[in-house]
């Protein structure tokens, strides 16, 4: 089984992102995936852009960094209820490479 952690910081890499892993899950069902938004990014988690992830693909864990909320005027009762508000994404995502899952970035 294979855990990897994708982390998507800007708007524009949204669709690239979900795509990644729509076809990393095809090919590894098994797998776990855990998505973490930060940075200018985190605008895309309130426009419904995530609702293909989050409806279609409900094992994967959608992270919101809460600095990035914070920064552009976010909070997370606007986040889709799936969608966990974590401290910082850059702590985040060091915590789950530390753990063993590989790092991708669209």
């Amino acid at each position: 089984m294979s855990q990897i952690v994708v982390h998507v910081d800007e708007v524009a890499k949204v669709a690239l992102a979900i795509g990644n892993v729509k076809n990393f899950l095809k090919a590894r069902p098994t797998s776990t995936v855990v998505v973490v938004v930060n940075g200018p990014a985190i605008t895309s988690l309130i426009t419904g852009a995530w609702q293909p992830l989050l409806t279609q693909l409900p094992q994967v864990e959608v992270d919101a960094c809460a600095n990035a909320l914070a920064s552009h005027h976010l909070t997370a009762q606007q986040l889709p209820a799936t969608v966990q508000v974590v401290p910082a994404g850059v702590v985040r995502i060091i915590e789950l490479q530390e753990q063993g899952y590989a790092y991708l970035r669209p």
